[in-house]
């Protein structure tokens, strides 16, 4: 027999998106008060002719209401249904790459799981969780981890920002006691270490570790710069590909740090490398008005668009980077561009680097246009889980 949930009810004709395939219904959406529901509670959702359309958890204090777990009017959502989802997840990556041990292992509605993203590093398993109803489960989903891979190291990593929207403190420790908050990963043939509670979201960006091959067959003998650097992964690449020089851009001094000691822990030459500590948006226009050139510049910045309401001024901003880059390639050098927003879709962002290149009176020819891999697979139709644009151009 199934499970008495309460009932919530949409208002008329708002059933169709969902029943489409789309996770979410928004508070406008919903018939009637919410104050009946506590912060992450299991329903079922109904049509506002009383159909059946899905069972999920709500939440009053967010702007998303309701978010879909199970179309089945049957299901128990429990641990064994979270197992069952997560398990299933996990052998989807394995089965396209059985070796690799570094990768997005559930990416949340993508999943089928609305709240939850794990990414594992080995025995490592950074697990974030951003809604009130996943958070209800929290345990279960560390046990289930616990159970598949015995030994793992759980660390929880839940910092962003929709956990405020959801009504839940902020959260970066070691769910594992007595582990190391350090661990040194080998991508692509190159050695990172990586501080997970030092590390902006799960620790090391995995869904742009395909793209930073881009730079192989391009970065022998060339001067390269690596804007909004981070801990130096674009740039180490371009040094294990044979780069004469590369100068890193990073405003945050732990960050460069880790760049530094990644840099060495590598074996690359002092002298193949230079730090720069600041903002890197001004220094880009300093470096172009003086008229310094590079063969290569990366730009791979933090998102600029946090909601659909900033669109317009985040393109002004990747337009603005990607304009002083643009100066500052030398003819026949390359512009790698990047954007992780959703908001922003890929047309959109080409658009805006080839208006920047137009005012730049640079010519330029989009060589490659790469997005997220296998492991951040986009599931239709939620263009939510679509985010990831890498552009390589080549600049006349």
């Amino acid at each position: 027999m199934a499970v008495d949930y309460k009932k919530l009810f949409l208002k008329p004709h708002e059933e169709k998106r969902i029943l489409d395939g789309e996770f979410w219904a928004y508070d406008n959406e919903i018939r009637g008060s919410l104050k009946a529901f506590h912060p992450g509670e299991l329903c079922r959702l109904y049509s506002s002719e009383e159909m059946y359309i899905a069972t999920g958890y709500v939440n009053p204090l967010s702007t998303i209401a309701f978010r879909v777990l199970s179309y089945d009017p049957e299901a128990l959502i429990d641990r064994d249904f979270l197992r069952r989802r997560i398990l299933e997840a996990d052998r989807q990556r394995l089965a396209l790459r059985p070796q690799n041990a570094y990768y997005r292992l559930a990416y949340a509605e993508a999943d089928f799981l609305p709240g939850l993203v794990i990414d594992r590093f080995d025995d490592y398993f950074i697990i974030q969780v951003t809604t009130a109803g996943m958070e209800n489960f929290k345990d279960d989903v560390f046990a289930v981890i616990g159970e598949m891979y015995p030994g793992a190291v759980l660390v929880e990593k839940s910092l962003a920002s929709a956990r405020e929207k959801e009504g839940l403190p902020l959260c970066n420790r070691m769910a594992a006691a007595g582990a190391p908050e350090e661990k040194v990963i080998e991508v692509n043939g190159l050695k990172f270490r990586v501080d997970f509670l030092k590390s902006q979201k799960t620790g090391f960006f995995l869904d742009q570790r395909d793209n930073y091959m881009l730079l192989a067959p391009i970065a022998a003998g060339k001067e390269v710069l690596d804007a909004f650097a981070y801990a130096g992964a674009w740039g180490l690449h371009a040094c294990r590909f044979g780069a004469r020089h590369v100068e890193f851009l990073e405003i945050s001094g732990e960050y460069l740090k880790q760049a530094r000691e990644n840099a060495a822990l590598n074996g690359f030459a002092a002298d193949r490398l230079s730090f720069v500590q600041d903002d890197a948006i001004k220094v880009l226009k300093e470096m172009s008005k003086a008229g310094i050139l590079k063969d290569i510049v990366i730009l791979d910045p933090p998102a600029f668009v946090k909601s659909r309401a900033k669109l317009l001024e985040a393109k002004r901003g990747y337009k603005e980077i990607n304009l002083r880059a643009l100066k500052m390639v030398r003819p026949g050098g390359y512009l790698v561009s990047c954007s992780c927003s959703h908001f922003l879709p890929r047309d959109e962002f080409i658009e805006v680097i080839h208006d920047a290149a137009r005012d730049a009176r640079r010519r330029i020819k989009l060589i490659e246009l790469k997005s997220q891999p296998y492991d951040h697979a986009v599931l239709l139709p939620l263009f939510q889980s679509e985010y990831l644009k890498c552009a390589l151009f080549y600049v006349y």
